[in-house]
Formats: C-alpha cells, structure tokens, sequence
C-alpha cells in the first residue's frame, strides 16, 4: 500500500515546481458579495495543468454530470475558499482560457468553414491576443451582482444580473425537465431575458417578469441585449481571418468546450 508524501516530492526529489500563474478577473471582484473571499478580488492565481487535470478532463463521470470544467478548475485554482459555481461567465471564462495556455500553449488550432464559400480551412487562435473585457459599469448596490439599465421605449427601470455557474445549473435542471416532457426547449430570446432581469421597476414576481418579457418593444428587447453583450465582463472570444480561397473576412465566436482542452497533437 503506497503512503502519501509528507514532502513535496516534486520539488524536493525531483526539483522542478508546478508553475504558478496570476489571473485577471474581468469583473474586478466587485460584484461578489462582501461575505465572499471574492468581494474586490483582482486576481486568482491558478497552477499549471498536470496530468492530474488531464484525468479529470477525461472523466467520464464528470463529463456525465456535466460538472468537467468545474472540476478543472477547482484542481487549478489555489484558492479553495469560494465555490467555483460563484463566478460569473466571463471571469470562469478567463480563468479557463489561462488554464488552457499553461497546459498546451497559446496556439488553439481548428478547422472552421468559410460563410461566403464554404471552404473548410485550418485556423490557429492565439490565446494570449483575446483582450480582457473589464467591468465598465458599477452595480447597483456594491458587492452585489445587480445592474440597472432604462429601456428607451417603455422607459422601465430593469435590474439584471450576469450569470454564473449556480444560473447555469439551474438552467441545465431546468432544460432536462422541459425534454422529458417533450417541450420545447430552445435557449430563446425570451428565455434569456427572463434568466438575467432581477426586477422591473421593482417588480420581482417572476411570472410578472415573465409576461413583460413576452411583451416587451422589440426595440427595448435589442437594447438590452445589446448593453448587456458590450458590458458584461469576460474575455472578448470573439476571432478574425482571411479566408486563403476567396480572401472573405470571416468572424466567429470561440466555444469552451473540453474539446478546448484537448489540442490536436
């Protein structure tokens, strides 16, 4: 039976340290609760991907429960006093895309397919160019993740939130409930919008929230959304290239996926 080093074996027989990195946090911390070792936290800082993590990214329990990326990134991070499932998108996003350049480098190479003439071409996405959004407005009350935007139509007061992972959560549970019972259940806009609006006009009733929503000016639906796609803090995964057959502009959006985490070698 093997026992467990009392030592750090890897520095003191082997001599070489698991590399420590400090990561930005897009949001600066200021929407955590105050309660949180996250209210105003900056950065986190993340070892490197061992093979330890490689495990957990082939997990298939994990990948099951859907919990992969967590997991990930909870064996990353050196702080363990806060649940992963309390950060927002984009700085989870931030803290996945440092993770992946310190186990395979920043080159993420994929093949993606031409919009004007359906070339199929390989592309490389240089990580480390992604640009930080930063947070650029303030919440409503401080250490709280509420925001507040003026709808130009209806002149409504909406309070809305970025998600985090315990949303996500939800809204998987939820997805899972509306399949079996053979309901749609398309990520509309609506749908969206009734996840991220806290109150409207300090109305927090949930099914008011809901039959507003439905109602709502599309002009006011597009704004929102707007306001909230250039606010929200995260990292810009959005990437440009030159198609090498007909030279079109082409743009998209780079997915996080465990497919992220695996680099074609």
């Amino acid at each position: 039976m093997s026992q467990i080093p009392t030592s750090n074996v890897t520095k003191d027989d082997f001599g070489w340290e698991i590399p420590v990195e400090v990561v930005p946090l897009p949001s600066n911390g200021t929407i955590y609760s105050p309660d949180t070792t996250l209210y105003n936290k900056e950065t986190l800082q993340i070892k490197a991907m061992t093979a330890k993590e490689e495990d957990i990214l082939s997990s298939q329990a994990y990948i099951k429960e859907g919990i992969v990326i967590k997991k990930l990134i909870e064996s990353c991070i050196t702080d363990k006093s806060f649940d992963v499932d309390d950060l927002i998108t984009g700085d989870r996003n931030a803290l996945m895309v440092s993770i992946r350049i310190t186990g395979y480098g920043s080159d993420y190479n994929i093949t993606h397919t031409c919009k004007k003439c359906s070339h199929n071409q390989p592309v490389t996405v240089n990580l480390t160019e992604l640009p930080i959004k930063r947070l650029q407005h303030e919440p409503v009350v401080a250490g709280r993740n509420i925001f507040s935007f003026e709808l130009p139509v209806t002149k409504k007061i909406v309070h809305f939130k970025y998600l985090s992972g315990h949303d996500d959560k939800e809204e998987e549970v939820k997805q899972k409930r509306l399949t079996k019972l053979n309901m749609n259940s398309e990520n509309s806009i609506t749908n969206f919008l009734e996840r991220i609006i806290v109150s409207i006009d300090g109305i927090e009733d949930k099914n008011k929230i809901s039959h507003f929503v439905k109602n709502m000016p599309a002009l006011d639906s597009r704004k929102l959304r707007l306001f909230i796609n250039e606010s929200e803090p995260g990292i810009d995964m959005s990437w440009q290239y030159e198609c090498k057959k007909c030279m079109h502009q082409n743009g998209f959006s780079i997915p996080i996926t465990t497919e992220f985490f695996w680099p074609n070698t």
